[in-house]
């Protein structure tokens, strides 16, 4: 009896053996998959990124049976996600499916502000500094130094080290109502210009009236400068 019992010891402790080498083994191919594939991936994505990939539950892959076939398949099931996702790792030969969840970090420099600014108040590099930031941890899109917030209005009051997203902020207003501005008409490679005068409040880009102040006709134009309204014909 007690052989047969040290028998089966033996067997069971060769399978755990050969679970744990193949475990070893199929982890070998997933971190072979996250450096070949997915941090590649995202790195295209976000091109300044630090970025690192972390496997949970590590301890499931004790449980996968041997995949005769060789290798194993990976997938990423989310690959739109920033912070956690899925791998589903399958066999061919014999046929079986598992998923292992995966953390990721992507930290990127951004610009943060280094005092409190009110609402309203214009962003510039005078009360903003760069950081590193997970950009799980934000909402919007951020700002860098390539893509600076410089000259935008916070759209609510910022506490000190706020990372300062598309959310947080407004465009300024260029013209404001009654500024004298100059009516710029355009059709085909005809250009009018005429002198006009703003009847409302105007961000870039947006459609304000304005009257011409020689017909006193009032019509629609793009503010395109804090003095220049584009009307197309």
């Amino acid at each position: 009896m007690r052989i047969m019992r040290i028998i089966r010891l033996s067997i069971a402790f060769i399978c755990f053996q050969a679970g744990l080498t193949f475990a070893a083994a199929t982890e070998e191919q997933i971190n072979l998959y996250i450096n070949q594939v997915e941090i590649p991936r995202l790195s295209e994505i976000y091109p300044d990124a630090a970025i690192s990939i972390s496997l949970n539950n590590l301890a499931a892959l004790n449980y996968l049976p041997d995949c005769e076939s060789g290798s194993i398949q990976i997938n990423n099931q989310r690959p739109d996600a920033i912070k956690r996702t899925n791998y589903e790792i399958s066999c061919q030969s014999p046929t079986w499916k598992s998923y292992i969840p995966v953390t990721q970090s992507i930290s990127i420099s951004a610009i943060k502000t280094t005092t409190p600014i009110n609402r309203g108040q214009v962003i510039n590099q005078s009360n903003t500094d760069v950081g590193e930031v997970d950009i799980s941890t934000l909402r919007g899109d951020i700002f860098t130094l390539k893509n600076p917030p410089f000259g935008l209005i916070a759209s609510r009051n910022l506490r000190i080290n706020t990372f300062i997203t598309d959310d947080l902020t407004n465009q300024p207003t260029l013209v404001k109502k009654g500024d004298l501005v100059l009516i710029t008409a355009s059709s085909g490679t005809i250009i009018v210009r005429m002198n006009g005068v703003a009847l409302e409040n105007g961000i870039k880009d947006q459609q304000i009236r304005v009257k011409n102040t020689s017909s006193e006709r009032i019509i629609y134009g793009k503010v395109v400068t804090n003095s220049e309204v584009l009307v197309n014909y």
